[in-house]
């Protein structure tokens, strides 16, 4: 596959992680986020919550109401790929609004031909 190809690929599969958390559609997130899995947001936790932690609340209190991801650069290193993102959501946890702009670094690892991805860092920007 080529850089450019790479590249496409996983634009799609960053906007299917956000919809399958939107639906909340487990068997899609199980493919998608690799073992190990790492979610830094400072403004929600101060320590990065492990996949697990992410799976659970990704499952049962987070709703996405709308998304967008407004701007998205991928750099591709063979089997790793970096993705920077200017990411835009009306959102909740419980009774906690999360709707906001967010600057995100993602982090996708290609295993056995598929892209999973393995860390993603948000910070607030609105």
């Amino acid at each position: 596959m080529s850089a450019e190809s790479d590249r496409q690929e996983l634009a799609s599969l960053e906007k299917e992680w956000m919809a399958a958390m939107q639906a909340r559609d487990r068997e899609r997130l199980e493919e998608l986020v690799a073992d190990g899995f790492r979610f830094t947001a400072i403004h929600l936790h101060p320590e990065p919550m492990t996949r697990e932690q992410w799976m659970g609340a990704a499952m049962e209190g987070y709703t996405i109401t709308t998304f967008a991801f407004e701007e998205m650069q991928i750099d591709v290193f063979g089997d790793t790929a970096v993705i920077h993102a200017r990411y835009s959501q009306i959102a909740s946890f419980a009774t906690v609004n999360l709707s906001n702009v967010f600057r995100l670094t993602d982090v996708w690892s290609r295993h056995s031909g598929r892209w999973q991805v393995v860390a993603r860092h948000s910070s607030i920007l609105g």
